[in-house]
């Protein structure tokens, strides 16, 4: 059973059309293929060893960032960080995909602010900054994604962090026997039951005006 929903005020207008999700929803393609991701996501939550590097560096009030290929094992360790955190929400594509990503999210407590891709993100970005400026409120983006290039971060989540002036927090991963879909632009990491799952916790901290204008510079320092 899914988790009481959270909800969060101000953040209305980055759910998307709500209509148009539902009706995408409402098919049974959708509503198979999201039984088996529920269904393997519980597997993995009971069998799968979840081991931490410091933990304490994620905490309320921040930004927080990951890779795009660690998006599943990343909502798995949601499960975990939901149950002493609360209002977290994560920044989604609008499209189809951005459905399945957001039922897992709820699923294991957090929330999807569903952000168009390209051009149009621009329009949404007054609205995710007045999200991310609520107290308390821990924002996650993937650092390279949508839709890449492959570990080449980008400056969203950080010029969101500038504004808000919250700390930027982030995971990268290790594993021990999963699956990498290398056909995909992000060697999606998919785990198997009784895998291994390192989780190590890295703070960049507040990102300043000069910060941000030198960030070819350092983003290439994020680890992965």
């Amino acid at each position: 059973m899914a988790r009481k929903k959270v909800e969060i005020q101000g953040i209305e207008e980055l759910k998307g059309d709500r209509e148009l999700i539902q009706k995408r929803k409402s098919r049974w393609k959708f509503r198979m293929i999201n039984a088996f991701f529920h269904f393997y996501t519980k597997l993995l939550l009971k069998t799968c060893r979840f081991v931490e590097d410091n933990p304490e560096r994620f905490r309320q009030d921040i930004m927080f960032g990951f890779w795009h290929e660690d998006c599943y094992p990343m909502e798995l360790v949601l499960d975990r960080l939901t149950k002493k955190h609360k209002d977290i929400c994560a920044i989604v594509t609008a499209n189809q995909r951005g459905d399945y990503i957001e039922n897992t999210l709820r699923l294991n407590g957090g929330e999807a602010l569903r952000i168009p891709d390209g051009m149009e993100m621009k329009t949404a970005f007054k609205n995710m900054l007045e999200a991310a400026k609520r107290p308390g409120l821990i924002m996650a983006a993937a650092f390279d994604g949508p839709s890449g290039p492959y570990r080449e971060p980008k400056k969203l989540l950080f010029m969101l962090a500038k504004e808000s002036k919250k700390p930027v927090v982030y995971a990268h991963f290790k594993y021990c026997r999963v699956l990498h879909l290398k056909k995909r632009w992000d060697n999606y990491v998919v785990p198997f039951p009784f895998s291994k799952i390192h989780i190590s916790y890295e703070e960049i901290g507040e990102i300043t005006k000069e910060k941000l204008m030198r960030f070819d510079s350092w983003r290439g320092e994020i680890l992965y």
